[in-house]
This record gives C-alpha cells, structure tokens and sequence, in this order.
C-alpha cells in the first residue's frame, strides 16, 4: 500500500466508478482495478460494491477512504507548505559575520547580489562568534562568516573557505611611531582604538595592553563604528587596527601609515553552514558574488577605498 493507490482509492469514491476515476487519472482502468485489488487484498475486506452503474464504497471501506482522503490531504498541505518554505527561503538571506567590525567588508558582495538578484531580502547582522553560532545552529541564519579555527571543534556544520584576515596597526602621518620597527610597549605609550576585544586581532592587543602602565584597559577604546575610528585617529596620536582590505586602498595611504608591528598570522575566514540542509538558491547567490568579492581579500593599490571607509 502506498499513496499513490490511495489516490486511486479515493478518487475512484469520488467519480463512482473505475472508468471515471481512469479518465480522471489519465492511466488505464486496469491500473486502478488493480490498485484497488491490491489494498482490498492487504486489508482483508472489499473496500467497493461492484455495481452495473459503478461502485459505491462498503460501511468498512467509507471509513477507510475518508482516513485516506485525510492523509492525503494532509500530504498534499505539507508538499505545499514545504514549496512555500522553499521559495521564502530563496527570497530571504539571513547572513551573520564575526565579529561585528567586519560586516563592512561585506558591502561589495551584498550590494552584487541584491543588484544581480532584487527578488531577494538580505539581512545582514554583525554578532559576536558565540552568539552567532547559536543562531546558525537554531536556524536563524542561513549563514555564518567568521574565522575558521573556533569552528573546527563545533559538529554539524560544514565550511566554505575565504580569503584569510590580515590585521594591521596604523596611526596618522607623522606619527611619532611611523618608520620604525615597534615593540608592544612602544605602542603601549599611545591611546588605542579597536572595534572589539573578541575578534581575530585580540591576542597581539592583550600583549600590548599587558605594556601598559597600571590598568590595561585604561589604554583602549572600543569603537565599532571605523569611520568613527579613522576620523579620530588622523586627528590624534591614538593608533587602530584596521584589515589589509582598508589598507591596499589609495584613500588610506593618502591619510595614514601602517605601522610595522607583527600582529601574527592571517586569520582563515569561512562561511559556515548547518550541515545536511539543501542550500536555498540565494545562498547559492551569495557565494557566487563573494568569489567575485571576497570581503577579505586585498585591494588594488590604485582603487578606492571601501564604502565604509569614510568620515
């Protein structure tokens, strides 16, 4: 017994006859007899009385084929809720970046992808890498960029790789420190700006905050917004932390200097998805438009700075 000769049942109840339900079907009548014979065989007791004008169904088979036409109706509402799932999930992205100071680096490949497809929705959130996780891992993001190495310990996701992070230290032209190889303690000396204390960068700040003379969090001013950052950094001595993408740009070597401090080895990005769900055609869009501009991967020396990167 399967569905499809429990459409054959239903419908033959419904056209009253073996001959109208065949036409109603478009198979043959020998394809119904049959499928009705199967079930009646299956269940133990005859499901029609055989009539000369057509069929009508017994007391045991009226209760039968009113469950039957239930289930099915209900499988015809779940085929139709999914499809109606599918297409919002198609129409609607959910996108998370960690952390939060990155979301910037995105605007290329969103503003592609809304251009190239309008029909979809992009919500994008910065969110620290806990917080993020729990809502991939929940459903509500549909993906997660973030650094790789946290994720390798975390099951049921799978990775689409990036181009690495890169953090730099800049400050202003002519800041007392450009020019020169520096040492923790030497930047120590000066205020210092980063968008957060959870993001690839953290361990080469603690070690310079550790420089500094009583409490280190006195030194350090946590400013998300980079814009904001940049404006106050060209304007004073504090110096930043700022992603290789900012730094190709011609408009940042017009108004800062990277400062020549090892702030380690480039950071792995990913996009991480939850694992065994069937991609939606939007996220097959995403990725597409981040090969196209991948948030982390260097500028050309002579090309504009990012959208982001103004005051």
């Amino acid at each position: 017994m399967n569905l499809t000769k429990l459409r054959y049942i239903v419908t033959v109840d419904r056209e009253g006859s073996i001959s109208g339900a065949s036409k109603n079907l478009h198979i043959t009548q020998s394809a119904v007899t049959k499928a009705v014979a199967d079930v009646e065989a299956e269940l133990g007791f005859a499901l029609f009385d055989r009539r000369a004008r057509g069929v009508a169904a017994t007391a045991d088979g009226r209760e039968f084929i009113d469950r039957a036409s239930r289930i099915l109706s209900d499988m015809d509402q779940l085929v139709m809720d999914t499809k109606s799932g599918r297409d919002s999930r198609d129409r609607v992205l959910r996108i998370g970046i960690a952390p939060p100071s990155l979301e910037g680096l995105m605007n290329r490949a969103v503003r592609s992808l809304v251009l190239d497809h309008p029909e979809v929705r992009v919500h994008l959130r910065g969110t620290p890498f806990e917080a993020g996780l729990q809502l991939l891992r929940q459903g509500d993001l549909d993906t997660f960029v973030a650094p790789l190495n946290p994720l390798l310990s975390e099951a049921g996701f799978v990775t689409a790789p990036l181009p690495p992070l890169r953090a730099r230290m800049f400050a202003r032209k002519g800041h007392p420190l450009s020019g020169r190889k520096l040492k923790a303690r030497e930047i120590a000396a000066f205020p210092m700006i980063s968008p957060d204390i959870t993001g690839p960068h953290v361990s080469p700040i603690i070690g310079i905050l550790e420089h500094h003379e009583g409490d280190p969090a006195r030194g350090l001013h946590i400013l998300e917004n980079f814009p904001m950052a940049a404006g106050i950094i060209e304007r004073s001595d504090a110096v930043g932390v700022v992603v290789d993408t900012y730094v190709q740009s011609q408009t940042f070597r017009s108004r800062f200097v990277v400062l020549d401090y090892d702030m380690g080895e480039p950071l792995p990005m990913v996009m991480a998805f939850r694992a065994g769900l069937q991609p939606s055609r939007a996220l097959g869009w995403l990725q597409a438009a981040l090969q196209k501009y991948p948030p982390m991967a260097s500028m050309p020396s002579g090309a504009g700075a990012p959208d982001s990167f103004t005051t």
